[in-house]
């Protein structure tokens, strides 16, 4: 199993670098996106942080961060090897994150 020191083991971080990474475009279409509708990224955004991230290929700590995000046991037992459920977990996170950043109280 390979372990990088450079994949991040948070959700948050996780959340940080796809923020330096992505171009504005995406970050606007992902703004501008309902939340019902992030399943639309799976298949793009997503399998970019299968890949980058490590979760195809060893990063269990991330892969736990984003299981435990999930509140049945049942079903965090079932993401920690879920790669494409943890990449949703990132995706609706990151939107989180630049709703967030768009609504900043005065």
């Amino acid at each position: 199993m390979t372990v990088l020191s450079i994949w991040p083991k948070t959700i948050n971080e996780a959340v940080e670098l796809m923020i330096d990474t992505i171009s504005e475009i995406d970050k606007q279409e992902l703004l501008n996106t309902n939340k019902e509708e992030l399943y639309r990224f799976h298949y793009s955004l997503g399998m970019l942080i299968c890949g980058w991230f490590g979760l195809y290929n060893g990063n269990k700590t991330l892969l736990e961060a984003c299981a435990l995000t999930r509140e049945k046991e049942l079903e965090r037992l079932l993401f920690l090897n879920d790669p494409e459920e943890a990449a949703a977990i990132i995706i609706e996170a990151l939107w989180q994150r630049l709703q967030a950043e768009i609504h900043v109280p005065v």
